[in-house]
């Protein structure tokens, strides 16, 4: 059975770049859940990330289109912002959609924040 993680944006753009990142997104041993906030902040990185490896754009947006990653609309988590607001808003309130994800579902976060 795959472990559940509720996967920030970082991760995914380093799983686009290839590495380690990218072994565990395609593992089978896990299974990602993000926001669909992620996921289209992650969309808006692929012309650079592209870039920065020198690869085709397309062919790099097609690569993220199919990464198994199960995107969440806000009624999934909705009734734990409150929640997570509380508990990340000052540290990095960006992420409190990713954090409401978490609790909701009850898995762990991978994310590359410091």
């Amino acid at each position: 059975m795959a472990n559940p993680l509720v996967v920030d944006a970082n991760p995914l753009c380093a799983a686009l770049l290839g590495g380690r990142a990218r072994d565990i997104v395609w593992s089978e041993e896990f299974e990602l859940h993000a926001t669909q906030h992620t996921l289209f902040e992650v969309a808006k990185y692929i012309p650079k990330l592209a870039k920065r490896i020198n690869y085709d754009e397309l062919r790099l947006f097609h690569e993220y289109q199919v990464m198994p990653v199960r995107a969440h609309q806000p009624a999934d988590y909705d009734n734990h912002i409150e929640s997570a607001e509380t508990l990340i808003r000052q540290r990095d309130p960006d992420d409190v959609p990713l954090l409401a994800l978490a609790l909701a579902l009850g898995y762990s976060i991978w994310t590359n924040d410091d």
